[in-house]
């Protein structure tokens, strides 16, 4: 099980954003600050408000679960069906640089 047609449209505007945040959270949980270091790290530009609102819609939509706080920083961790949604994401990115994008 991947990105299916239906969880990337529901990502909207995020689509992007959504698919770094999933390659970078597939070498394990993260804090925001974290996860805003390691896209920046995959080359994804990406900016706080952006990458807090397609951890949302991650969320909701079972991609991504919240663990408890560590000295008052959550961390983002892949669910089982995102972890699947990883590998889609990476091949996908690895598609929009020869293809101008995510489709």
């Amino acid at each position: 099980m991947g990105l299916t047609a239906s969880s990337r449209g529901n990502l909207g505007r995020f689509i992007q954003p959504a698919l770094w945040i999933l390659v970078a959270l597939d070498g394990g949980p993260r804090t925001a600050v974290g996860l805003f270091d390691g896209v920046r790290s995959l080359d994804g530009p990406i900016g706080h408000g952006t990458l807090l609102g397609a951890l949302t819609r991650l969320e909701s939509l079972g991609l991504v679960t919240t663990l408890p706080a560590d000295r008052g920083r959550a961390a983002y961790r892949l669910s089982g069906v995102g972890s699947a949604a990883a590998g889609a994401a990476s091949d996908l990115l690895a598609t929009s640089t020869t293809e101008g994008g995510p489709q």
